[in-house]
C-alpha cells in the first residue's frame, strides 16, 4: 500500500497539467489553516441470537492542514480545483456512546493524510475585488502517520489505521482580490480502522474463555469535521 502514494502524487500532478500553457486564466495558489475533526460510527454485536447497535462520536481534535492548488476555469463561473494537501484529522475524548467496544476516554488520536481532491468551484462575480464562490467534490487520502495520546504517552497505531481514505468535500469561501478565506466541511466516507482487529480480538477471547463460537462484530468508523483556511493565488 505504501506504494500508492507515488501514485496518488502523480495522478494529481497529471491534472494540474490538464491546463493549455497559454490559458492566462489558470491560476496556482497555496493556503493553509485549523482544522476541527472528530471520529464518528457505530458498532453492532450479535451472538447467540443477541444483537445490539451502538453509535459513538468522538469529541473535537483540532489540527492544522496546508497544500497547493491549481484553479482551471471553464467558463466565467465554473472552475475545476486538483489540490495536495497536507492534513491532520482524528478525534479527542469521548461525548458517549460505546464505550465498551471503541474507547476514546482521556485520548487524543492524531491522523496525519495527504489528501488529493478534486473539486468544482461555482464562482460569483461581483463589483470590486469582493467574490464569493462555493466548492464540491471529493478526495482521495493516504495516511502518513496516526498516533494516540494518552496519559501523556503517544503510542503509533498505524498498523491499526487503513492507508486508504476517501470522502466528499462542500465549502464556501470569498475572494478578496488574490487572498482567500474558505471554511469546507469533510465528510469521510471510508472506515478508517482496520476492523478485522477487533473481530479478531472480541472472537479469539470468547472461544477460549467460553466456547460460545463466533461473534457477529462489525464497526465503522469515519473522519467528520471543518476545515478553515486562508490562502493566496498567483
Amino acid at each position: 500500500m505504501k506504494k500508492l502514494l507515488p501514485t496518488l502524487l502523480i495522478g494529481c500532478l497529471i491534472a494540474f497539467g490538464f491546463t493549455d500553457t497559454q490559458a492566462q486564466d489558470t491560476r496556482f495558489g497555496l493556503k493553509g489553516g485549523l482544522n476541527f475533526f472528530s471520529i464518528k460510527g457505530e458498532a453492532s454485536i450479535s451472538f447467540m441470537g443477541f444483537s445490539e447497535t451502538e453509535t459513538f462520536d468522538s469529541g473535537t481534535q483540532m489540527g492544522f492542514h496546508g497544500g497547493i492548488f491549481m484553479e482551471k476555469p471553464l467558463n466565467e463561473f465554473l472552475s475545476i480545483q486538483p489540490e495536495i494537501n497536507f492534513i491532520q484529522k482524528g478525534g479527542s475524548e469521548s461525548d458517549g456512546g460505546v464505550d465498551d467496544f471503541v474507547e476514546f476516554e482521556d485520548e487524543d488520536v492524531t491522523l496525519s493524510y495527504i489528501d488529493v481532491p478534486l473539486l468544482l468551484k461555482i464562482n460569483i462575480p461581483l463589483e470590486g475585488n469582493l467574490s464569493p464562490f462555493i466548492t464540491a467534490g471529493g478526495y482521495v487520502g493516504y495516511l502518513l502517520d496516526a498516533k494516540v495520546k494518552f496519559d501523556g504517552t503517544v503510542e503509533d497505531i498505524s498498523d491499526d489505521v487503513k492507508d486508504i481514505s476517501y470522502g466528499l468535500l462542500f465549502g464556501a469561501g470569498v475572494n478578496f482580490g488574490n487572498f482567500f478565506v474558505e471554511l469546507r466541511y469533510d465528510y469521510g466516507l471510508s472506515n478508517i480502522f482496520d476492523t478485522d482487529l477487533f473481530d479478531e480480538d472480541l472472537n479469539g477471547d470468547f472461544d477460549d474463555d467460553f466456547g460460545f463460537g463466533d461473534i457477529g462484530f462489525d464497526v465503522s468508523i469515519r473522519n467528520r469535521g471543518l476545515s478553515l483556511a486562508v490562502g493566496i493565488m498567483f
